[in-house]
C-alpha cells in the first residue's frame, strides 16, 4: 500500500514569507495540493516561540476551500488552550470538514526563552508542560466520546462537563502523538529547546506516552532504523499496559523537502530555511537527518527507505519560500516515484 503523502501548508512561512507567501497563498496552496493528489495538508502551532497564523482557524478556512483532502496539525500544542474549549473547536472543525481531520499533537519547541514566555501565557512552565500536555489529550478524548465528563488531574479538573456536540468521526478524530527527539551534538543547535550532554548525538523518545494516548505517531529526524525501533518500542509499551493499538495506527514521518537539480544548492537553501523557520542555528547532523533534498530520484530513495521501515505517511514541509513551485515539482517528479515503488 502506498504511504499517504501530505504537504505542510506553512502557516509560519505565511508570516515570515512576506509578499512571496501570505495567508491567501496558503489557502490557494492547499486547494492546489488537493487537485495534485496529495492525501492531506497540515499546519503547525506556536504563539510566541515561532509565531504563525492560528492553526484551527486556518484549517477551517482550508476546509471551506477544499472537498476531500485530509486536514491535520503537525503539531498542535493542546496545553496552550483549555481542553474544553479545544475539544469544542476541533469537533466543530471536524464536522465542518465532513470528518477529514487528524489532530497531531506535541509538546512544542523553539528558542528556550520564547518557549518559557509562551508557556507562561497559560500559567505553565517546562517542568509542568508534559503533565499538562498528557492531561489535555486525555480530557479532549473523553469530551469527544461522551457526556458528563469527570476528570481529576494535577493541571485540569472537570466536573460533569458536556460540550453538547460531537465531532463527525466517532468516538473522535485520530490523535497522532509526536515523540522522538534528536539531541544535537552541542548546546544551542538544532530545533529543540533542551540539551542533555549525556544524550548528545542520539535519538530518543517517550514511547510510553504514544502507547497510552496515541492513535498514531509523528516523528522527525530519525533514521529508518530508528523509526523501526521506535515503532517496535511503542508496540511493546502498548502490549505491556494491555492496550491494543488501532488497526489504522499511522506512523507519520515529518521532514523538510526540497526537490532541486543541484544537491549542494538544495542543501544550502533548505538549511537556511530550517534556521529561519526555527529561529535557531542548525548543526550539520540535524540538517542531514531532517532535510530531504536534491533530485527527485534521490529524495524518493530516502522516503522509500522510511516506508520500508514502517512509515505509513509523510508530512512534507516545503523547504523553500517558493512554496508553489516546490509543490508543483514535488507532485510532478516525486509523487509518481513513490506511488510506483509501492505499486499504488
Amino acid at each position: 500500500m502506498s504511504p499517504a503523502v501530505g504537504v505542510y501548508v506553512n502557516n509560519r512561512a505565511a508570516v515570515f514569507g512576506g509578499d512571496r507567501f501570505g495567508l491567501g497563498d496558503l489557502i490557494d496552496l492547499a486547494r492546489r495540493a488537493e487537485k495534485l493528489g496529495f492525501d492531506f495538508v497540515s499546519v503547525g502551532d506556536s504563539v510566541l516561540a515561532k509565531p504563525r497564523w492560528s492553526p484551527v482557524v486556518t484549517l477551517a478556512a482550508v476546509a471551506a476551500a477544499t472537498e476531500t483532502v485530509g486536514l491535520s496539525t503537525g503539531i498542535l500544542q493542546p496545553h496552550l488552550r483549555h481542553p474544553v474549549l479545544l475539544a469544542q473547536e476541533w469537533a466543530t472543525l471536524d464536522t465542518l470538514s465532513g470528518g477529514r481531520t487528524a489532530m497531531g499533537v506535541g509538546l512544542g519547541t523553539g528558542p528556550p526563552e520564547l518557549v518559557d514566555a509562551e508557556l507562561a501565557l497559560v500559567g505553565l512552565d517546562r517542568r509542568r508542560r508534559a503533565r499538562a500536555f498528557e492531561e489535555s489529550v486525555e480530557a479532549i478524548k473523553a469530551l469527544w466520546a461522551g457526556d458528563g465528563v469527570d476528570f481529576e488531574g494535577r493541571i485540569y479538573r472537570l466536573d460533569d462537563v458536556t460540550i453538547g456536540l460531537r465531532p463527525a468521526q466517532r468516538p473522535g478524530p485520530p490523535v497522532l502523538m509526536a515523540a522522538g527527539v534528536y539531541v544535537a551534538p552541542q548546546r544551542g543547535y538544532g530545533p529543540n529547546d533542551t540539551f542533555d550532554e549525556s544524550r548528545a548525538g542520539t535519538f530518543t523518545g517517550r514511547w510510553d506516552r504514544v502507547a497510552r494516548l496515541g492513535d498514531g505517531w509523528i516523528t522527525g529526524m530519525a533514521t529508518p532504523a530508528e523509526l523501526r525501533a521506535g515503532h517496535q518500542s511503542i508496540g511493546a509499551e502498548a502490549e505491556q499496559i494491555g492496550r491494543e493499538l488501532p488497526a489504522a495506527f499511522d506512523v507519520r514521518v515529518n521532514l523538510f523537502l526540497l526537490v532541486a537539480d543541484d544537491p549542494a544548492a538544495a542543501r544550502a537553501e533548505g538549511a537556511a530555511f530550517l534556521e529561519s523557520y526555527h529561529r535557531r542555528p542548525m548543526d550539520d547532523s540535524s540538517v542531514d537527518r531532517w532535510l530531504v533534498c536534491g533530485p527527485a530520484e534521490a529524495c524518493a530513495r530516502r522516503l522509500i527507505a522510511y516506508a520500508e521501515a514502517g512509515a505509513t505517511s509523510f508530512q512534507c514541509v516545503l523547504a523553500s519560500l517558493d512554496q508553489r513551485g516546490q509543490l508543483e515539482r514535488t507532485a510532478e517528479e516525486l509523487l509518481p516515484r513513490l506511488r510506483e515503488s509501492s505499486g499504488g
